[in-house]
């Protein structure tokens, strides 16, 4: 079976893919929400991100191409997703980051970019298989012809999975759409926390107001004042979080925490695992 690849695109769309670099966004964690969503909506704001440069082996990239095709790493998916290509037109003084708010370095240079038109009706929508080597996020395209892996029919984040099918990094819970943000929100129930080296879990409820995901960032600090989560001391990026069960809204807090201690019975997590009580 024929793969389409993202050079093939290049070439329809009259761009030769050695005067391409391909450059593979993966903001920090406290910005990647911001940046993604920004990159998405195309705003001002992502494309100052992209033209302010700080190392002297990525400026050496850009100043290199003619053209630029920019992805941002999905904060929920981790899929790489195609946010446009830019025209390179030179160079400008830098300015402070726009997300973070950092000054310029010395070493920083700024790049004057414009967007082009020809494959914009695929931004946020068309998904490419990066591959090996993410550490190299700069790459010439015609030495990594990436192949196209989904051209989504919207661009739109990614749907909810479901409660039961859910689990997802403690420490990226601030940073899931709106619409999972919501339905976590909107139930109460119990949850497993997993770290993921050891496999060493924690089960706990959620009864606020604010469902499972008010409970969850209660977790930024990598235990939430929880005994054996503190005495592990590992970070919240070291843990994963599922859905155990779902309680009904009329539930009171006594059931809850019934509901809770059968699940610690039945997983043994009071027995060489995080729950102490």
């Amino acid at each position: 079976m024929r793969v389409l690849t993202f050079n093939q695109l290049l070439r329809i769309a009259g761009l030769s893919p050695d005067q391409v670099r391909l450059v593979r966004h993966t903001p920090e964690r406290a910005h990647h929400r911001a940046v993604f969503d920004a990159a998405m909506k195309n705003e001002k704001t992502f494309r100052e991100y992209q033209e302010r440069q700080d190392t002297a082996q990525v400026v050496a990239q850009f100043r290199a191409a003619k053209h630029l095709a920019a992805f941002v790493v999905e904060p929920t998916t981790k899929q790489t997703v195609f946010m446009g290509v830019w025209d390179q037109l030179g160079e400008r003084k830098p300015k402070t980051d726009p997300f973070s708010g950092k000054p310029p370095k010395a070493t920083s240079v700024a790049f004057s970019t414009r967007l082009r038109e020809e494959l914009d009706t695929y931004r946020g929508r068309l998904v490419i298989a990066w591959g090996d080597g993410e550490r190299a996020w700069v790459q010439r395209a015609d030495s990594q012809d990436k192949q196209i892996i989904e051209i989504r029919k919207e661009r739109v984040d990614p749907p909810f999975p479901g409660f039961a099918a859910l689990r997802h990094p403690l420490d990226e819970i601030e940073t899931v759409p709106i619409q999972w943000a919501e339905a976590l929100r909107s139930v109460r129930g119990i949850y497993l926390i997993v770290h993921r080296e050891t496999g060493q879990q924690y089960v706990g409820s959620a009864y606020g107001a604010d469902g499972f995901l008010g409970r969850w960032k209660s977790y930024a600090d990598g235990h939430g004042g929880n005994v054996g989560l503190k005495e592990l001391g590992a970070p919240a990026d070291a843990f994963d979080v599922a859905i155990l069960e779902v309680v009904g809204s009329a539930e009171m807090e006594k059931e809850i925490f019934a509901r809770e201690t059968l699940w610690k019975k039945k997983l043994g997590t009071r027995v060489k695992q995080l729950n102490r009580n």
